[in-house]
């Protein structure tokens, strides 16, 4: 962990201050920085961001357990999350390494004027799921946490749902473990057709208005239905209707 504007004048079980570079999270004290995940006034406000974050954070990844984020529900479209994803996938780079990786902000959150679970997905496209000890470590730096040990059998974790043309199904997922960032990271395979999907999708709707109209419809039936799920496995594996819909302009080359 690290702070940007003053130096920590206080301790807290399981956080270490480092630099920028190395941290996981960084706190910015009085000016916004680019690097920051939190903005405080003053470091006098760290032992309050302590109770209400951080040591649940900490808790967490000591743990293995991700942030509890509650029933599906969406937001309107909030550019900041742009912004976390942009400083998220950053970090992320940095702590792998490993220029041969693709890094991309997906999912809703990623559109412009389209509503959302204030959730931030990112994905990482790498040469090969059998190779993946540097994206393991480099997520574990960055405060994320293997769904696999949590979840293995549920939707998307270890495997994607089999459509169109392809072959390779196999996936890794990671989510936050801090309470005040939620993101989830999907690590697929360059070129397999999820790793194409995901960011085919995302670009039909930020340039198609109706069918990000029609999207969103189907989210709010669906978070309607789903009012109460904490386990959001019901909600994501009926988004497979509307995917149906649209196979044939996920395929084009």
């Amino acid at each position: 962990m690290a702070l940007v504007g003053a130096q920590p004048d206080e301790q807290y079980p399981g956080i270490t201050w480092t630099g920028v570079g190395e941290a996981g999270l960084v706190i910015a004290v009085g000016e916004p920085s680019a690097d920051a995940d939190v903005v405080v006034a003053s470091t006098e406000d760290i032992s309050g961001l302590w109770e209400t974050r951080l040591s649940q954070l900490v808790r967490n990844l000591a743990d293995g357990r991700i942030a509890q984020f509650g029933a599906p529900r969406l937001e309107p479209h909030n550019p900041g999350w742009a912004v976390t994803a942009d400083r998220l996938l950053r970090r992320l780079a940095r702590f792998a390494a490993r220029p041969d990786y693709a890094w991309d902000h997906i999912g809703s959150t990623s559109v412009p004027g389209l509503a959302a679970k204030p959730i931030v997905d990112l994905q990482i496209g790498v040469p090969s799921l059998q190779d993946v000890d540097g994206v393991e470590a480099a997520v574990a730096r960055a405060g994320f946490v293997d769904v696999a040990g949590i979840a293995p059998d549920s939707p998307g974790v270890l495997r994607d749902n089999p459509r169109g043309e392809g072959n390779f199904w196999e996936k890794r997922l990671f989510a936050s473990a801090d309470p005040g960032q939620h993101a989830i990271l999907h690590v697929r395979q360059l070129d397999s057709p999820w790793w194409h999907y995901t960011t085919r999708f995302r670009d039909l709707l930020r340039s198609d208005e109706t069918l990000r109209g029609d999207y969103e419809r189907m989210k709010r039936g669906l978070v309607e239905v789903n009012a109460g799920e904490s386990n959001y496995d019901k909600y994501t594996i009926a988004k497979t209707a509307f995917f149906d819909t649209i196979q044939h302009r996920l395929n084009r080359a």
